[in-house]
């Protein structure tokens, strides 16, 4: 049996006492934490300007976008993007956007400490992002 459950707006107390009751039976629970063209779009749309290009790029150009591709005129950093990155899924997390353990859709690539020379974006997630964008860059 299969059994999907959407709770909108959820007052504290239901969401409490559902969230103990699902964890009561964890070994049955499959959580789906699939990414979805809504799931992909609401993840872009609450990005910030610059990381939603990096988004972008990565998903146009077949999952990875190097840095100097992404330097442009006078603004040559790209530090702190990786943050935002970082930040929308975890507020995804807190806001019920989607559940927890949901795969990082990009990553940045690089030696370490701080240094990015790319961001890389799973293979299999670049068409579900891919048409996320466009088909929110073709309603407005």
């Amino acid at each position: 049996m299969k059994i999907t459950v959407t709770v909108e707006d959820p007052t504290n107390d239901f969401q409490e006492r559902l969230l103990a009751l699902l964890a009561e039976h964890t070994g049955q629970v499959h959580t789906d934490t699939t990414w979805t063209k809504e799931r992909a779009s609401r993840y872009y749309l609450a990005l910030p300007a610059r990381a939603q290009r990096i988004v972008k790029e990565a998903a146009d150009r077949k999952g990875y976008v190097s840095a100097d591709d992404l330097r442009d005129g006078e603004d040559t950093s790209l530090r702190g993007h990786s943050a935002a990155l970082k930040r929308i899924l975890d507020r995804g997390v807190r806001e019920g956007w989607w559940p927890d353990g949901m795969e990082p859709p990009i990553q940045a690539q690089g030696p370490g400490f701080g240094k990015v020379v790319g961001y890389r974006m799973p293979d299999h997630l670049t068409a579900t992002f891919r048409m996320a964008i466009n088909n929110w860059s073709r309603d407005w």
